[in-house]
C-alpha cells in the first residue's frame, strides 16, 4: 500500500493567492500608464540614444525568461500527478510569481523610458509587451490525483 508523500494542499487557497497576486500586479501596469501620463507632461522630450536600446534589451531578456518559465517550466508542474504536492505547489507559485514580477518589470522599463524624455510611442511597446505577458501567464490550477482530468 502506497501513501502519498504529503496531502494535496487546498486548491482554493492556491487559486486565491495566485489570482490576487496576478490581478494586483496586472492592475498596477494600468496604474503606471495613468501616472505616467500625468507626470510625463512636465518632462522635456529628448533623444535617449543608447539608454533606450539598453532598456529595450533588458525588457526583451525579461520577456524571454517569462516565456521560458511559462512554456517550459510551468506545464510539467501543472501536469505532474505524483510526488510531494506541497513542494510542487511551492515551485508553481514561485514560477507564477516570477512571471508576474518580470512582466511588470517590462512595463516599468517603459515608464523609465518615458520619464527620461522618450516619446509616448517609445514607451507603448513596453506596456503592450507587459500586458501580453500577463495574459499569457494567467495562473491555472494544477492537476491533483482527485481532479477530473486525472
Amino acid at each position: 500500500m502506497q501513501y502519498p508523500t504529503s496531502p494535496p494542499p487546498d486548491l482554493v487557497v492556491f487559486k486565491r493567492l495566485t489570482q490576487v497576486i496576478y490581478f494586483v500586479l496586472f492592475g498596477t501596469v494600468g496604474l503606471y500608464w495613468v501616472v505616467l501620463e500625468m507626470l510625463a507632461a512636465s518632462v522635456e522630450p529628448r533623444d535617449l540614444g543608447t539608454i533606450k536600446h539598453v532598456l529595450f534589451a533588458v525588457a526583451a531578456g525579461s520577456a524571454g525568461f517569462v516565456l521560458y518559465l511559462r512554456f517550459a517550466r510551468i506545464p510539467p508542474l501543472l501536469d505532474q500527478l505524483t510526488g510531494d504536492f506541497s513542494r510542487r505547489f511551492a515551485r508553481l507559485r514561485y514560477c507564477y510569481l516570477l512571471c508576474h514580477v518580470l512582466s511588470e518589470a517590462v512595463a516599468l522599463y517603459g515608464f523609465v523610458v518615458r520619464m527620461l524624455g522618450g516619446a509616448r510611442e517609445e514607451a507603448v511597446p513596453f506596456f503592450v509587451g507587459a500586458v501580453a505577458l500577463f495574459l499569457l501567464c494567467y495562473p491555472r490550477l494544477p492537476q491533483t490525483p482527485g481532479s477530473p482530468a486525472a
